[in-house]
């Protein structure tokens, strides 16, 4: 029993930093929507933190209700006029296409641009560099024979110091079959400079390019860039982050050809749970900034795809709808957001299942 205790307060303390991160990047999304529908002209009759019960009115607006619910698991927005054949002026189905497409997309653009913007200061005010810390190295390897040590640190890779919120590995694999220079800290702290060759990949093969085991990725202090880098770096890592939910999604919809050992392909409210606590543990403050990034930029991606009730399903049903005309689309459109809304909580489930599997079952 205790042992039962321990796995479930370390899986639902991660949980509940996620709910802490995700819900206000909900909020935000809704916000976004919220913003747009009023620019648009549409009238906003509630903009909900949480899902229904209602637990308290907060605010009270000329037209809108701010209110707080009991579910914390996100937000919504209650248009005016939602409802089939309302006549209400400024009420959502009196709107244009245009201005439906526009508040149904707003969500996605507010979400990828609080990525940039979190990834911008991870990237900048927030960059630390870092320092691998040799565990062990291979007899014969490119390090060995340079004189390379365990216990001692490589601080950079050809006069670039390493980022402590990037994988160096990534670098020195790129690197494969040239000359590299490194930086090499003694354990007394004492630099020195290391020109080497690096394996090739097909040498490398189980060993890596440099033959090094690593112990941990030290932070080593601020890393200042150029403003001109910063953004790019940003950008690159929210397109990474939004290609990184695309690859899953891929993956995942491939399972039945894929093997057991390749491992979940999507990691959903579990396995995104355990993954917030090994970044606070290895990173603080900064690796849970780093997750709120991803995160908000795989809601983005997410809320593209097609499938009601997402925002893309939404904006495919509203085209389609317009399509067809008439009763014949809105049904269409109906049976469309109901069969949507099933497919992603059958979704949830398999995503969820996967996870507990890889949790209680150990796996990678």
């Amino acid at each position: 029993m205790t042992e039962l205790l321990a796995l479930l307060g370390g899986v639902l303390g991660p949980f509940l930093v996620l709910l802490l991160l995700v819900v206000p990047l909900i909020v935000v999304h809704e916000l976004g929507h919220l913003a747009v529908a009023r620019r648009r002209g549409i009238a906003v009759e509630e903009f909900g933190i949480g899902f229904p019960p209602r637990v308290a009115v907060l605010h009270r607006g000329a037209r809108t209700l701010l209110t707080l619910n009991a579910l914390p698991f996100g937000g919504f927005v209650r248009m005016a006029g939602a409802t089939e054949g309302s006549s209400e002026p400024d009420g959502w189905e009196r709107a244009s296409l245009t201005s439906k497409v526009l508040v149904m997309l707003a969500g996605v653009v507010v979400n990828l641009l609080v990525a940039f913007a979190l990834m911008f200061v991870l990237a900048g005010p927030l960059a630390e560099r870092g320092e691998l810390l040799l565990a062990d190295v291979q007899p014969g390897s490119p390090a060995a024979n340079a004189g390379i040590l365990p216990g001692e640190r490589i601080s950079s890779l050809n006069g670039v110091p390493f980022d402590r919120f990037e994988t160096p590995l990534v670098g020195l694999r790129e690197a494969a079959g040239t000359d590299v220079q490194l930086t090499v800290l003694s354990s007394a702290s004492v630099p020195r400079e290391i020109t080497l060759r690096l394996r090739t990949i097909e040498e490398a093969a189980g060993q890596g390019v440099l033959g090094i085991s690593i112990a941990d990725l030290l932070p080593a202090g601020p890393l200042e860039r150029p403003v001109t880098d910063v953004v790019r770096l940003a950008a690159e890592r929210t397109l990474e982050a939004g290609g990184a939910i695309i690859g899953g999604l891929a993956d995942l919809f491939s399972a039945p050809f894929r093997s057991a050992e390749d491992g979940p392909a999507l990691s959903g409210p579990v396995g995104i749970a355990v993954g917030v606590a090994g970044a606070a543990e290895r990173l603080g403050f900064s690796g849970l900034l780093q997750i709120a990034a991803l995160l908000s930029a795989n809601l983005a991606i997410l809320n593209l795809l097609p499938i009601p009730p997402l925002d893309g399903g939404r904006v495919a049903a509203l085209l389609l709808r317009r399509a067809l005309g008439g009763e014949r689309g809105r049904m269409v459109e109906q049976a469309l957001v109901t069969t949507g809304a099933l497919a992603m909580l059958l979704l949830f489930f398999w995503i969820t299942l996967g996870d507990l599997a890889t949790v209680f079952g150990g796996g990678a």
